[in-house]
């Protein structure tokens, strides 16, 4: 029987954190097993070990555009039920693959299996809440959500004591159906109107998120910026254990910068009260910018890494820019979406996904054991979003 009332606010938030979290967990986890799992496979290549965190975006940006449209026709709850199914199924594959290439089909499939709870929490939310009501949801569940990268390589590496790294897939299943399980239990449907399952309604649905400018261009905006992210989290296990040589404090210095995302998160529940979302991305992608581009002029004028505390400093302040964003780029995509909140929630993450994927591998197989693909990274990223997000306002003056 499906529950009547609504959770709360502070449970919708806390169900939907850990459905997120997933996703967040499924690579951060398995950031200290990286070696492990590469000294298994005879991985002689150390970016080729990045492709465990790839494969894993790959199959996200696939489900999402399956979640989105599913949710739409049969509902919320049951499409993010068959999500958490492959998810698990997913992890079974990864941890019983006897090679390499084995291992990275589970993690498409564990991709293709997180679309679902990712897609599904942002319609639902979307359903219940719009513009800047949805950005202080959204920045509170990512501020929390964010929480999770500082905890998890330190979990990760805390669980490889005492299980192999195979173990942490299991975990991963475990914690998603948790997360499922409870939605089911206290979330009653959400979507008012069922939309067919038929390409031609889809295609015309498609066409309208991809041709409403100002969706496209904060959702390419946002894609750039998390690709960008996304480079660092795929180059941070060789920098900090590689370059650096920290060891095991890796798990506490990425968690430490970790946590300047989370407070920029945080910080941008309170802003949007006050400002629009479009000025508080547009000011945060410019600092980034502005930021970046001094960092990488002082390492062409070095031409040596700094020490870590002066990678950490640099690093913390570009990080607490992009978090400045993240609960923003979604809400103003979808806000004037919400007829079909479940297909624009999974074309833009789809759009998002790909977009990242590729700037994140281009910035992560780029690494060369300095900072500059990094910082470099976050330069052109934060260019290009920033043409983006100013393209509707410079086409609605002409």
């Amino acid at each position: 029987m499906s529950p009547t009332n609504h959770p709360r606010r502070p449970e919708l938030i806390a169900i939907a954190t850990v459905l997120m979290a997933t996703i967040a967990l499924s690579i951060d986890v398995m950031l200290p097993a990286l070696g492990d799992i590469a000294s298994e496979f005879g991985v002689i290549d150390d970016n080729r070990r990045q492709m465990v965190i790839i494969c894993l975006f790959v199959g996200l940006a696939v489900g999402q555009l399956f979640f989105g449209p599913l949710s739409d026709s049969i509902g919320r709850r049951p499409a993010v039920a068959i999500g958490a199914g492959l998810f698990a199924v997913g992890g079974v594959v990864c941890a019983t693959a006897s090679t390499f290439d084995a291992m990275l089909a589970g993690r498409i499939l564990q991709g293709c299996g997180a679309a679902g709870p990712r897609i599904v929490t942002v319609a639902l939310i979307r359903d219940r809440f719009q513009g800047a009501a949805m950005a202080r949801i959204m920045s509170i569940i990512m501020g929390i959500f964010i929480m999770v990268p500082v905890l998890a390589p330190s979990l990760g590496q805390a669980l490889l004591v005492f299980m192999p790294w195979r173990g942490l897939f299991g975990l991963l299943s475990v914690i998603c159906v948790s997360g499922v399980v409870w939605l089911l239990l206290r979330q009653p449907e959400t979507l008012q109107k069922k939309r067919p399952f038929a390409p031609l309604v889809l295609f015309a649905a498609v066409r309208e998120v991809l041709t409403d400018k100002r969706a496209i261009a904060f959702t390419l905006a946002g894609g750039l910026c998390y690709g960008a992210l996304m480079g660092y989290i795929n180059s941070s296990q060789q920098l900090f254990q590689g370059t650096y040589g920290v060891g095991t404090r890796y798990a506490l210095l990425f968690g430490a910068a970790a946590l300047f995302i989370s407070a920029a998160t945080l910080t941008n529940a309170r802003l949007v009260k006050r400002y629009s979302m479009d000025k508080i991305c547009v000011c945060a992608v410019f600092a980034l910018v502005a930021w970046s581009v001094g960092v990488v002029v002082m390492l062409l004028i070095l031409r040596v890494n700094p020490p870590l505390w002066g990678f950490m400093v640099a690093n913390s302040a570009a990080l607490f820019c992009l978090g400045l964003t993240f609960g923003n780029f979604n809400a103003i995509a979808l806000d004037g979406l919400g007829h079909l909140a479940g297909l624009a929630a999974a074309v833009t993450a789809s759009v998002q996904t790909v977009v990242g994927v590729f700037v994140a591998g281009a910035i992560g197989l780029s690494f060369n054991e300095t900072l500059f693909p990094i910082f470099l990274g976050y330069c052109l990223c934060g260019v290009c979003a920033l043409l983006l997000m100013l393209w509707p306002s410079v086409r609605r003056l002409r």
